[in-house]
């Protein structure tokens, strides 16, 4: 006796006909619990009525979402670039603090003009951290402490070269911040290596140690008293350009650099940790209102802690005259580099990587050095020669390779859209 299969449709309606009784059977649940809780508490059951809604037309709810954020991508980059010409100001700013005196004596560390930016942005800062959660703070006071470090070296670094060449140095962060996230268990792409020897090769040639003058035949770069180090101190007195016989000096020496080509460097570690840090935190406290105003209020006031103690470690336990620092132009330097350039650049950063990837900001930030060169150009009438520019142009190429390598594939994007 043979098999009796059932026909096609046969097996299509049973099938339909026990998933619309499971789908009921589901649906008699949900409104069984939605009765019950409108009862316990109606406007709990508006939300969830609202929340189905929602989901009934999850379609355009998606759309919606994606057309949002396309536009948050767009004016995240925007920010970004605001950021980088606002931090292209700061070197010159910084500098003009430090060395342009109308009123001698003129031998003021650059902890003066530290603790004079930074306490500024530390008192703007403080009302914002009212009523808000401790650990976004602690989180805050952590990227701040990273950040005191690439503020610290780049007011240190400052009193010996130029601007930009400073800001030069400053752009290797994203370069750094790749070679750091390798420590967290992020694999290092062949790009990034290759990033890395081009941005060596870069400050190699901006330091003189590779004579491309020389090397095309021309004259030599290395010994010329017409360099942009030369002219600014020929421009501007500098009480800390002599050596000494540190460590830091002893370095220099042997590299054939200066000293505060050494101490920039510190500006692309302090830098590039606080931009993973932040980012980290942003991410992590996600869902706490007001997140990025408070985790950039902490840091500001790290900072400000930070040179305060530094103040205190140069004038052995006591606070200088500030005096001098009451001439229009000195606090005109001081609310622009306190304000501007700190509280309001860090605010935009963090508000900007809740939608920016690393990426864009790696790409945006490597602009800085040139702002920097324009700013400080018009501010402090700065000068810099063909090898800083060849140098210069090989670094930003680095940064820029270092953040091409992190954009996802072509085919990748295509799936991501389909």
């Amino acid at each position: 006796m043979g098999v009796h299969c059932p026909s096609e449709r046969k097996l299509r309606s049973v099938f339909y006909s026990e998933a619309k009784e499971k789908i009921d059977h589901e649906k008699a649940i949900e409104e069984t619990i939605l009765q019950t809780v409108e009862c316990e508490d109606p406007r709990l059951f508006k939300s969830n009525m609202d929340v189905d809604m929602e989901i009934s037309d999850g379609s355009l709810l998606l759309a919606d979402e994606e057309q949002k954020e396309q536009i948050g991508i767009w004016a995240a980059r925007a920010i970004l670039l605001a950021v980088a010409i606002l931090w292209g100001t700061n070197f010159a700013s910084v500098k003009y603090l430090e060395t342009l005196c109308f009123h001698p004596p003129c031998n003021h560390p650059p902890s003066e003009a530290a603790l004079a930016r930074f306490g500024v942005a530390a008192v703007v800062s403080v009302p914002l951290l009212i009523g808000q959660r401790l650990d976004v703070i602690k989180g805050g006071l952590e990227c701040g402490a990273w950040i005191t470090l690439g503020y610290i070296s780049q007011a240190m670094a400052l009193e010996t070269i130029p601007s930009g060449k400073c800001a030069f140095i400053c752009s290797l962060t994203v370069v750094v911040v790749p070679l750091l996230s390798s420590l967290y268990g992020k694999a290092i792409k062949p790009v990034n290596v290759v990033s890395a020897i081009v941005a060596l090769l870069g400050v190699g040639v901006l330091e003189g140690m590779i004579d491309i003058p020389a090397i095309l035949g021309g004259k030599s770069a290395i010994d010329s008293s017409t360099t942009a180090a030369n002219v600014l101190t020929g421009l501007f007195p500098l009480k800390h350009a002599a050596s000494s016989n540190g460590v830091l000096d002893t370095i220099a020496n042997t590299l054939g650099v200066t000293k505060g080509d050494i101490i920039a460097l510190g500006q692309p570690f302090g830098f590039g940790l606080s931009f993973m840090r932040i980012e980290h935190y942003v991410e992590k406290f996600e869902h706490v209102p007001n997140r990025v105003l408070t985790i950039t209020a902490a840091e500001c006031m790290a900072v400000g802690l930070f040179s305060f103690l530094w103040v205190l470690y140069d004038f052995n336990g006591v606070l200088p005259d500030f005096s001098y620092m009451i001439e229009w132009h000195r606090i005109v330097a001081v609310l622009w580099t306190g304000v501007m350039t700190t509280v309001f650049a860090i605010y935009l950063e963090g508000f900007a990587l809740q939608v920016a990837s690393a990426t864009d900001a790696a790409l945006t930030f490597a602009s800085e050095p040139v702002w920097a060169s324009l700013f400080g150009a018009w501010l402090l009438r700065e000068q810099l020669n063909t090898t800083s520019y060849i140098g210069g142009s090989i670094i930003l190429l680095a940064c820029v390779l270092g953040a091409v390598a992190d954009l996802p594939p072509r085919d990748e994007e295509a799936k991501d859209i389909i």
